[in-house]
């Protein structure tokens, strides 16, 4: 009867050893068994086009990867697709703003807008970052997101580049991607044609959320300025941000009788085409890494209505009140945004496309 016994333990404990480890191998992602796996993919910052094995050209998205606090966030919807995710796998809960993905063969990824933890089969990942939604998707830097689907993930800070391949695999070759690149063409610059009346009508309107001077660092007498110009006019002021393609086709504007139609940022300057009735280009500050405003060019005159101005980076310098340059000159390989501020208010923050930035 005891070795009965005995023997029957023996048995249920094979079979809860089998068992336990049949579990952990349906838990692991294989990157050689799932074909839905892919041996590489790119995003590129601020190109709404990502590549799959190095096919070219990519995949077109609706949103474009963005630098922020020098991180590298990608929508996470397209990296999930990149990454073999399903669209009828991915979840989105509105009220609990949660994003689940359910991909038979990989884990069950979820995270939360706002919180800095992600699960993955259960287990709980501090990010250092949380996830944040933009043009109503949702981004993350693509490492995070990546790892817990069995991939590895690198950064070319110098083509703006996100790299994902599966983990324990070789870094590959993205050179056709880095061609292709390279081939565009850069987009026409834009030429506005018609009258102020005309071009304003087109103009879309901002449409931020409430600005706060809270986790910025405004050198204090640009801080002081534009305090004293929002109480004059009695207005709370509302920011939104845009890359330069978000400018295109017809403009945004500042107030109601100027337009940024479009900027374009090198090493030795910012040129600005713009709408205003006094044919000056507007004031602008510029934000660097962490936030930091300290410099402000513009106002230089165009001649017309509506111009192209280019600024020197010489002349976009931090002054004290006696004009005195108080900083050595900007390096725009640094900033992170060009800030124009409205005369109602409001502020337009259009991301520097020079900047590389981080991930």
């Amino acid at each position: 009867m005891r070795k009965t016994f005995t023997i029957t333990l023996i048995m249920l404990a094979l079979a809860f050893t089998m068992a336990t480890a049949a579990l952990a191998q349906q838990e692991k992602v294989d990157v050689y068994e799932n074909q839905k796996l892919v041996k590489s993919v790119v995003f590129v910052v601020g190109t709404r086009e990502y590549f799959v094995n190095g096919q070219t050209p990519g995949v077109k998205m609706d949103v474009a990867p963005f630098v922020e606090a020098g991180r590298t966030f990608v929508p996470v919807r397209y990296l999930s697709n990149a990454l073999g995710v399903e669209d009828k796998y991915i979840g989105w809960n509105e009220k609990a703003r949660l994003v689940t993905l359910k991909q038979p063969g990989y884990p069950v990824v979820e995270l939360v807008v706002g919180s800095r933890q992600l699960k993955s089969n259960g287990k709980v990942t501090n990010m250092d970052v949380s996830p944040l939604v933009r043009s109503g998707r949702t981004f993350l830097p693509a490492r995070w997101l990546a790892e817990a689907l069995g991939y590895q993930v690198d950064w070319d800070a110098s083509l703006g580049l996100v790299v994902c391949w599966p983990k324990g695999e070789p870094k590959p070759d993205v050179s056709a991607v880095e061609q292709y690149l390279n081939n565009q063409k850069p987009a026409e610059p834009v030429n506005p044609v018609g009258t102020l009346k005309e071009l304003l009508a087109k103009a879309r309107p901002i449409e931020g959320k409430l600005f706060s001077f809270s986790g910025w660092k405004f050198d204090p007498e640009i801080q002081e300025q534009l305090q004293r110009f929002w109480d004059s006019i009695d207005a709370s002021p509302v920011i939104q941000e845009v890359s330069v393609s978000e400018l295109r086709p017809y403009g945004i504007k500042l107030g109601k009788d100027a337009i940024i139609h479009d900027i374009d940022v090198t090493k030795d300057g910012i040129t600005i085409t713009a709408s205003t009735p006094g044919r000056f280009i507007p004031f602008f500050y510029l934000v660097e890494e962490g936030n930091v405003v300290r410099y402000k060019g513009g106002g230089g005159y165009m001649g017309k209505e509506t111009g192209t101005l280019s600024v020197p980076v010489e002349h976009i310098r931090a002054w004290t009140p006696d004009g005195m340059h108080t900083l050595p000159q900007a390096d725009l390989t640094k900033v992170t945004h060009v800030m124009f501020p409205g005369t109602d208010g409001e502020i337009l923050l259009v991301k520097n496309p020079l900047y590389k930035g981080g991930n």
